[in-house]
């Protein structure tokens, strides 16, 4: 017989295994019954009485001859039924042919059909192999598949889509988890992720990824610029962070220009963004297809960092990397650090809660206020690492605690998967270790206060961190999942078992009806010995 054919779905034989083999084979001894019944289950013969052995005989050959066809019928319908229950019992499966496994090539959130024009070759030469063209998108991890033709490759003469952007007020996505979700989509596949490599797309550890995935990062530019935030010191002024980024670092730049009226863009040069007043305290920027919110401030940023005896280690780190970027921002903070209690809710911005006490209600729900809060002595001992985007160093971690809120976004993942920092509306953070020694090296980490800022800006979205700097390739490349099962390698199953009991049922109705007729129908004595 050829064999199946997965591009067709035709074959002309499936394979069919048994999952349990042995009680099926002991059940067919059951076959046994049907045939003791048929040989033993005999009428009581009549006496007659005979003056001759003449005559015996033939009574004898006219008994044999008295097995009518329904009999055997009978037999067999028994037989079939116990037959069908065994094979029922050994939990047979068919093994269906496998569906076709193309590849996939994977396009990361905000990449244009402009920026694939490096790799346009390679793109070609998989479409060419049969992959499949995808977007990934920051809300839902996986797209339906889209026409080459959308990349200006393939049959271009047919009009197509054009690739979907993701422009309502979408924040950058973390392509750890995005890809991480899209393989689990498509097992068994391979898969090239078509991405820049900057660090803002990519967001604590890296998770382990199937073998099979593979990268095509995409050439970067020598430069980018991005507003970060802004700030009006004076009705008529205004002041925007500007980040520029490159592969070995990023710088920030304040520029001063006239505040403009209301639903008019900002004239200057952003790197590629644009900035519009939308309300008289928010801006909207627009960059590589995606929007996002701006605040606009109108006074300093005030913190306070509280701390009992138990955390001043950790609040003595916490106070030297706030300080440490505190420069960076267009309007320097009014910042405090104490063991007394904080003031007044509504006369702080944000509120570093370093006590094992619980934060209390009045700070808890106050509008507007952002809180830091780290892990309680009563976390466990742990050890694990924790490498930051765009990082060389794993920062090992010796305790961590591993009660996570529900509803909370992980902003800063650790190798084993576990949330290191994760963040709650409205502005809720939680830091699952400490900043002292004995806990984390984060406190020996010269990366901190980088990693401090895009959480103390001006609040938007958490998960939106700008930074063009690239992401090492050692981290794309390891770790790698381990491997699926053999059981997993096998292509789909349908069980047998329920069929055959059903048509055992049938068998069995039947064979019912047909021994109901047998003993319904009137027997005429027989004479035996009538010529």
């Amino acid at each position: 017989m050829p064999p199946c054919s997965p591009e067709t779905y035709r074959c002309s034989l499936l394979p069919i295994f048994f999952s349990s083999a042995a009680p099926g084979w002991l059940a067919l001894l059951g076959l046994a019954v049907p045939l003791a019944i048929y040989l033993w289950n005999r009428r009581p013969g009549r006496v007659v009485r005979v003056g001759s052995v003449r005559w015996l005989a033939a009574a004898a050959n006219q008994r044999l001859r008295s097995l009518r066809p329904e009999q055997l019928l009978l037999f067999l319908l028994r037989a079939a039924v116990l037959g069908l229950l065994a094979l029922a019992l050994a939990e047979p499966v068919q093994e269906l042919p496998r569906p076709p496994r193309r590849g996939q090539v994977l396009l990361a959130p905000g990449v244009t059909a402009t920026a694939l024009a490096p790799v346009r070759d390679v793109l070609d030469s998989l479409r060419r192999q049969g992959y499949e063209l995808r977007q990934l998108f920051a809300r839902r991890p996986l797209g339906a598949p889209v026409a080459w033709a959308a990349v200006g490759l393939g049959d271009t003469t047919q009009a197509v889509a054009r690739l979907a952007m993701d422009t309502v007020l979408a924040p950058a996505p973390n392509l750890w988890n995005t890809v991480q979700l899209a393989t689990d989509s498509l097992p068994g596949r391979p898969v090239v992720v078509v991405t820049s490599l900057d660090v803002s797309s990519f967001r604590g550890t890296r998770p382990a990824l199937p073998a099979a995935v593979r990268w095509l990062p995409l050439p970067p530019p020598d430069s980018s610029r991005w507003p970060v935030a802004a700030w009006q010191p004076h009705p008529d002024s205004m002041v925007v962070l500007l980040a520029t980024g490159s592969e070995s670092a990023v710088t920030y730049q304040k520029v001063r220009l006239r505040r403009p009226a209301v639903g008019q863009m900002l004239p200057s040069r952003w790197g590629g963004s644009e900035i519009q007043l939308t309300t008289q305290q928010e801006l909207v920027v627009t960059e590589s297809g995606r929007r996002r919110r701006l605040p606009l401030l109108t006074r300093a940023p005030r913190w306070q960092l509280s701390y009992d005896a138990a955390h001043a280690a950790s609040a003595r780190v916490l106070a030297a990397a706030l300080r440490a970027l505190a420069p960076v921002l267009p309007l320097r903070p009014r910042f405090s650090s104490s063991p007394a209690l904080p003031a007044a809710p509504d006369s702080l911005d944000w509120l570093f809660w370093l006590r094992d006490a619980p934060l209390p209600a009045r700070w808890a729900n106050a509008p507007g206020l952002r809180t830091w809060q780290e892990a309680s002595t009563a976390a466990k001992g742990t050890a694990t690492w924790f490498r930051p985007a765009g990082s060389g160093t794993a920062l090992a971690l010796a305790r961590l605690d591993t009660v996570a809120a529900g509803g909370t976004t992980t902003l800063w993942l650790t190798a084993a998967g576990r949330p290191l920092l994760s963040w709650q509306a409205p502005g809720r953070y939680h830091l699952h270790t400490r900043l002292d020694a004995a806990w984390s090296s984060l406190a020996d980490s010269p990366e901190l206060p980088a990693l401090l800022l895009p959480l103390v800006l001006p609040e938007t979205s958490p998960a939106f961190q700008p930074d063009s700097r690239q992401l090492p390739l050692a981290q794309l490349h390891s770790p790698v999942a381990a491997a699926a099962g053999v059981l997993s390698s096998a292509g789909p199953t349908r069980p047998l078992a329920p069929w055959l009991v059903l048509g055992a049922g049938l068998l069995f109705a039947l064979e019912r009806l047909l021994a109901a007729r047998r003993n319904a129908r009137p027997t005429s004595p027989a004479n035996p010995l009538s010529p």
